[in-house]
Formats: structure tokens, sequence, C-alpha cells
């Protein structure tokens, strides 16, 4: 006979399997069928970007994308038949890796709800990729996020992967290359997800879209700055800013220049424009965005729709998007578009130009192209100086949590969170603290070279992360690495392991993350996978010191009485905000997509040396199932006598 207390356990384990049965229903249910036959009907990518329709059905919208090492200004570019394979960036030939021999990659354009089918081909040898595609939730699509070791093992040379996920939230959003610093080397593409009609608390304000895609440029593949160069050109500061993949270049030694295309963007008198501005910067460089004679009004935040705010200029750090409407009722000329750089950028006086062009206007404007110091005076939005941030005063500046979402979720605006979590962020200077930690015998410790010619590794919470040998999400082997919660460590600075966050799904997520040891003119951009949080508070101490934890609470008591008072109206939503030089912002969100999603600052060789961390959401049965075959990776370390039981003998053979 079972005791009472052997069925409990036996009913215990039917339960646990019934669940996971019941959520592997939920998931197919949702769309996510691992068996979906071959002959489905594919949509291509033109038939995809089309006007998106009230109650129409969605399309299976497939892309095959190859991955090769290829050459700007190469010999494509000397022939006109073959004029679509030319990649002529800013004129300067380098290497890079690109998709489909295109810069950027090809664009994918749906509509919410739209199943997302890409082939990735890898035929770069030697090299492993994965890309994320920034934006998209992928609730009940996890294993397609494209984090390496978090969601999905690289993908070798000469193989194929596929990413077949349900796009269910609309926006501007990107893809790119989430594998060590490849995003630099041009993988990376606009992907636009559109509402139909009825969706749209925008749609009667524009009459059409344009793109504007800035990314930033180095003349060398980017693995020749990581760790980075230490005897000339230290740092990994970008040389040039591309608008659409174009750009002209003068050489400050020579001042000889490329002459390169510069990007048009024609437009028709009368009409108003809704301006997708997608930054895909990978240096610590920021982008300041202007046009000549023209306002823009800023309608959605990395997809989040808000209340039009009218700016004249918009500043933007890697990962972020703005969407803003530019009313074209200017006379029909040609104007200036004006990208500075900005932080690291700005020393080195880096821009780039690109055209607004009225129909039937002239080619070129008729004024002198702007010099970096000749940039555009008005309201800035995204400012670099957050000490407003969090006043009613929008007469210079609009900072991201100064809009108002269209949306109000009272959830989010309780005064206390079901959890809060307090995050610094700072680097460990090995060149500070003494260099014989790095290059002791037998140690091999993460670093990158700074522009003064300090060594430096990224800590977030306190660690550097260090990536798992197989993905968290799949293979429950690699949670040997995953740090241990309340256990003493015996490492040193920078303590380094994979860093987890473990959330209850369902609670109210709070986050104060803040720049801990400020450095001047660097200013952070923090994404986070698999979510659109709101933005409370962003702030910002005037002295550049040091920030402690008894500032952080002060903030923290500021922030909790004003969501006493009712301060906050419509928090707005993002998915990577900023945080300034010295300062902080407050968000959060309501966990209830289960994974296991990244939060890492977006400057790649941050990240890559530490500064992010894992936020797992829920319990392994609240995952949807891994998906047949999916990849694996992982160390192998075969005990010794393996060789002898396959040769059946000693080896080697006594002599």
């Amino acid at each position: 006979m079972f005791s009472n207390m052997s069925k409990f356990y036996a009913f215990l384990m039917i339960l646990q399997v019934y669940t996971q049965v019941a959520h592997s229903f939920l998931y197919w249910h949702h769309g996510w069928d691992e068996n979906y036959n071959s002959s489905i009907p594919l949509s291509s990518p033109e038939e995809c970007a089309r006007d998106c329709q009230d109650d129409e059905p969605p399309k299976n919208c497939y892309y095959s994308f190859h991955i090769e090492f290829y050459t700007t200004v190469g010999p494509a570019c000397d022939s006109k038949e073959f004029q679509s394979q030319c990649i002529y960036a800013d004129g300067l030939e380098k290497t890079l890796i690109p998709i489909n021999r295109q810069l950027p990659g090809p664009k994918i354009e749906v509509c919410v709800n739209d199943r997302i089918i890409v082939d990735v081909n890898n035929a770069a040898p030697g090299l492993e990729i994965t890309l994320h595609w920034h934006g998209i939730f992928q609730n009940g699509f996890q294993y397609y996020d494209g984090v390496p070791y978090v969601t999905q093992c690289p993908i070798p040379s000469s193989t194929t992967f596929r990413y077949d996920f349900v796009v269910e939230n609309s926006g501007t959003h990107f893809y790119h290359s989430h594998m060590s610093t490849h995003m630099l080397d041009g993988q990376y593409g606009a992907l636009i997800v559109k509402d139909p009609p009825s969706k749209d608390p925008h749609r009667d304000e524009y009459d059409d879209e344009l793109i504007i895609f800035l990314s930033d440029w180095t003349h060398e593949l980017s693995m020749e700055r990581y760790p980075g160069w230490y005897r000339h050109d230290v740092g990994q500061t970008a040389k040039n800013i591309l608008i659409n993949g174009l750009g002209n270049w003068t050489d400050p030694d020579t001042q000889q220049t490329t002459n390169g295309s510069l990007t048009v963007f024609t437009v028709q008198k009368g009409k108003r424009y809704r301006l997708r501005i997608i930054n895909s910067f990978s240096t610590v460089c920021l982008a300041e965005l202007s046009f000549e004679n023209h306002t823009c009004g800023v309608i959605a935040q990395d997809g989040a729709n808000v209340k039009m705010k009218t700016v004249s200029k918009l500043i933007s750090a890697a990962g972020e998007r703005v969407d803003c409407i530019l009313n074209a009722n200017q006379s029909a000329s040609a104007y200036w578009i004006q990208v500075r750089g900005l932080g690291e950028c700005r020393d080195k006086r880096v821009q780039q130009l690109a055209i607004l062009r009225y129909e039937n206007g002239p080619v070129r404007p008729p004024s002198p192209p702007p010099s970096y110091d000749n940039n555009a005076a008005g309201i800035v939005y995204n400012p670099l100086n957050s000490t407003n941030c969090n006043t009613n005063d929008t007469t210079t500046s609009v900072c991201v949590n100064q809009v108002q979402s269209v949306k109000r979720d009272t959830e989010l605006l309780k005064v206390e969170p079901d959890e809060r979590h307090v995050l610094p962020f700072w680097f460990y200077n090995y060149t500070q603290y003494g260099d014989r930690t790095l290059f002791s015998a037998n140690t091999y410790k993460t670093f990158f070279d700074a522009t003064d010619y300090s060594q430096l590794i990224s800590t977030f919470n306190e660690i550097a992360y260090e990536n798992s040998a197989s993905p968290l999400l799949s293979q429950t082997s690699s949670y040997q690495t995953v740090c241990k919660k309340n256990q003493l460590s015996n490492c040193v600075q920078p303590c380094t392991c994979a860093q987890v966050i473990s959330v209850k799904l369902g609670n109210v997520v709070e986050l104060v993350i803040y720049d801990a040891v400020p450095l001047t003119d660097l200013h952070h951009p923090f994404h986070l996978h698999g979510y659109e949080f709101n933005v409370f508070s962003v702030g910002q101490f005037n002295d550049n010191r040091n920030i402690s934890r008894d500032d952080i609470n002060e903030v923290i008591q500021i922030h909790t009485e004003r969501l006493r008072r009712g301060e906050y109206k419509n928090p707005p939503g993002k998915d990577t905000v900023k945080i300034p030089m010295g300062g902080y912002a407050i968000i959060r969100f309501k966990a209830d997509n289960p994974g296991w999603w990244l939060l890492h600052c977006h400057f790649s060789w941050h990240h890559i040396t530490g500064m992010e961390l894992v936020i797992r959401v829920g319990d392994d049965y609240d995952m949807p199932p891994v998906p047949r075959d999916f990849p694996k990776c992982n160390n192998w370390k075969p005990a010794l006598h393996t060789l002898n039981d396959f040769y059946g003998f000693r080896y080697p053979k006594p002599y």
C-alpha cells in the first residue's frame, strides 16, 4: 500500500506532467508549431511589405539570409550589371560581413501577427553567427531571440539555422548580430512591424513613411579593435557614420574626401512623413539628428506609441529607435540632414550628411553643407543633460520619460512593486588596481583597451557576466555555470559568472539602473530583451562623483513619494533606455513573458566584456517546449580512459 505521503508525491508528479502538456498545447495553439509542413504557403518579402488591413489573414513571410566575408568598393562596383551587389559605404575599401551583399541588410516589413521565417546561411569560414530581432517580444518563441548561450547555440560556419516566429508587437524594430562585435561589420537591417489602420493611433497624422537607418563605421574589421590596439589609434572610436549605408569621408590628416554618395530622401510638398529612425551603433558614440528648416513630432520610441512632442533635433544611442512626423511644408527645394556623433565622436568631429529633397526641387541643397559646429538650435529630444527630466519643463529639451504613453497601465502605477532590483554598473580598471592581476601566470582575464590606454572589464550588479557553455534556456547542463545565490564566492574582483536574476511570473518588477563610477561623456544604453518597460524616472547627479547606494536609496524614496502623490501620468514605453553619465533610470514592467531574457548595455565592447545579466521569468514548466532537434553545444571533457575503450587496448601502445 502506498503511504499518504507517497500518494501526495505521485499526485504532484502527475500534476507536473499535466501542466507541461497543457503548456505545450497552449504554445502550439498559439501558433508555435515545430512540425509545420514545408508546403505551407510562403509569401515573398515584397508580398509581405504591404499596406496592412483590418481582419486580413496573417502571412508566412520567408527570407533567406546569406552571410559571408565581403569588401566595400569591390569588383561588383566596376560593372553596371552587378551594381546591386556593390557596397560602397563611405567610399573606402574595407572588409565587412554583410547579409546578402547589402548594407544595411534586407529590409523586413510585415504586419502584426505575421509569421517571419528566416533561413540564415553562414558562409563565413571560421565565424559563428546569431541574429537578434531587437524589439520583438518573442512570447511563445523564446528559442529564436538570438542570444548565444542564452537562447541558442551560435550558428557554425557552413550551416543553416532557421528562425521561425510570429510577431505580435508592432513598431520600428531592427535585427542585428548578437555575436561578439560583428554588428559593426554590417550584420543589421530594419524590421518594421505595422498595425492595421484601426490599431494605429497615429494613422491620420501621416501620409507616407521613410526609414532612416544610422550606423557607425570603422575602416577595419571590428575584431581588429577587440580587445583593441594599444600602440596607436587606441580605443574603439568610430571613424564615420553612415545613413542608410551611405556617406562620404574626409581623411583628417590629408583632408582628402572620398566623395561617396549621400542618401537622398525624396518627399512631396504638403505631405506628412512618418520617419522611422533606427540607431544601430556599436561603439560608445551617440547620434544627434537634425533636419534643415524642419522640425519633427515624436510619436513613438522603441516601437511604443506616445502623444506627439515636436522637437528640432533627436539624440539616440545604440539600440534606440524613434518615430517622428516631418511635415514637408517648406519651399520645394533641397535641405541638409545632419547626423553628428556625440561622446567620443565629438573630439574627432565625426558627422555625416544626407539630403531631404522635394520633388522637382534641386538635386543638392543651395545652402553650404553644415560643419560639425553648425548644428540646429531648438528643442532636443533625449538630451545628454538629464537634470530636468523629472520636471514638467520641456522648453529646451524633452526626455524619454517626459512624453506620455497613449495607453495607461494602472497596475504599474502602484506605490510598491512586487520586486525591486537595484543594479549598479561600472568598469574594473586593471591598470588602476594593478595589471599584475591581468597578466599573472595562468590567468586569462577578459579585457578591452580604452582610449586612455587602460585595460577594463565591464561589470553589472558587481559581476562581469561570463557565458555558459550551452544555452540556459534549452540545456539544463548549463546551470552549473550560473552564479550561486546566497553563497559566498571565493572569486576576487572582478567576479565573473553567468549572472541570473529570477523573477516571479506575473510580478510587477522595478529596475533601478545607475552609473556607479561615471566616465566623462559616457552615456550607456541598456536594452531588455522580451519586454517593453515603462520609464518612470531619469536623473543625473551634477558633480560627476561616484554614486553610492545611499544616493540611490534617496532617489528611490523620492520616486516612491511621487507614486504616492500620483505624479506619474502614463509613463512611456521603451525597450532601450540611455542612462545619463553619472545618472540613473527607474523602469518597470509586468513579468508576463516567461523566458531567459538578457539585460545589457548595447555598446558592443561593454556587453561582451561583462556588462549584462539574464532575467529569468517563470519556471521551467512555464517555457514552451524545446523545438525538435534543436542544436546543442557544450563542453566535451571525456574521461581519460575513453580512448582506450574506443580502440579496445591501451593507447598509445607500450613499448
